[in-house]
């Protein structure tokens, strides 16, 4: 019974490599859109994790809370309404940056500079402003890390020539000057350095610097782990179940193994004549 249970877990393996295989061809914009949105949701926590856990000196915002949905049913902050009214807006608002990525411009630097906007978001602001100044450059310096992270994952091999971006650039009129961040703004810019990006002058695509380590994700992984399984098991199915079952169907019909070994009859063609 053991036996027969293992290869139904191999078979089992063998059906789930391919699917996991067909989740590794979604398209490169399909992936980062989804970094994107997993990056934004990142920032928002630590951003209210922060404001929650310096407000309250003996509660601690619930590690949990990692999605706009379950942010929004939590409801321990000690009878004071304003300040739960307060988090529940910008929950709301931090949310609508994942709309600000995935159409028009998907490249690189567009990935980048969206994340980096939320840091200097007036939403963002208002709302880290009830915490010491040394707090408020502490975690723009930890968000401004893990925006470093999510750029070093982008999948950048989509992305448009050095080329065409002068092309865009020349067609896009110059910003408002009124719309440049002043004050504590501009000084949270000016926390950390970004990400370097190397573009070549041969018109190929753009090339992260070497400090940035490549990563795999986990559904690299699980689809190594899911072949190696498959190749294990058919081998082992091969070399092992298969002979013996071939060993007991013969024990219950000796005549099969009889009639396997059986010879052809002779030739007798020397004796008719």
């Amino acid at each position: 019974m053991f036996r027969f249970r293992f290869l139904l877990l191999v078979v089992l393996l063998m059906w789930l490599a391919p699917v996991v295989a067909w989740a590794q061809t979604e398209t490169p914009a399909a992936s980062n859109k989804r970094l994107f949105d997993r990056t934004v949701d990142e920032l928002n926590f630590r951003t209210m994790e922060t404001v929650y856990d310096k407000t309250f000196t003996r509660r601690k915002f619930p590690v949990s809370l990692r999605t706009q949905q379950q942010r929004k049913q939590f409801d321990d902050f000690g009878g004071n309404e304003e300040l739960k009214r307060l988090f529940l807006n910008y929950n709301d608002l931090a949310e609508r940056f994942k709309n600000r990525f995935g159409k028009g411009r998907t490249d690189l630097a567009e990935f980048e500079r969206q994340l980096s906007g939320l840091l200097i978001d007036k939403n963002f602001e208002f709302f880290i402003r009830v915490i010491p100044r040394d707090e408020r450059i502490a975690l723009i310096r930890a968000e401004q890390r893990i925006i470093k992270q999510a750029t070093a994952q982008f999948n950048a091999s989509q992305d448009p020539t050095p080329d065409e971006l002068a092309t865009d650039a020349a067609t896009v009129p110059p910003a408002d000057a009124t719309s440049l961040p002043t004050g504590d703004a501009a000084e949270m810019e000016d926390v950390a350095p970004q990400p370097e990006v190397t573009a070549p002058a041969s018109g190929g695509p753009i090339i992260r610097s070497a400090e940035v380590p490549s990563q795999h994700d986990w559904l690299d992984y699980l689809t190594l782990l899911l072949a190696l399984g498959s190749t294990l098991g058919l081998l082992y199915v091969l070399t092992s179940v298969l002979p013996e079952m071939r060993a007991r169907l013969n024990e219950l019909d000796p005549t099969r193994a009889n009639r396997t070994t059986d010879t052809l009859p002779s030739d007798r063609y020397d004796e008719d004549e």
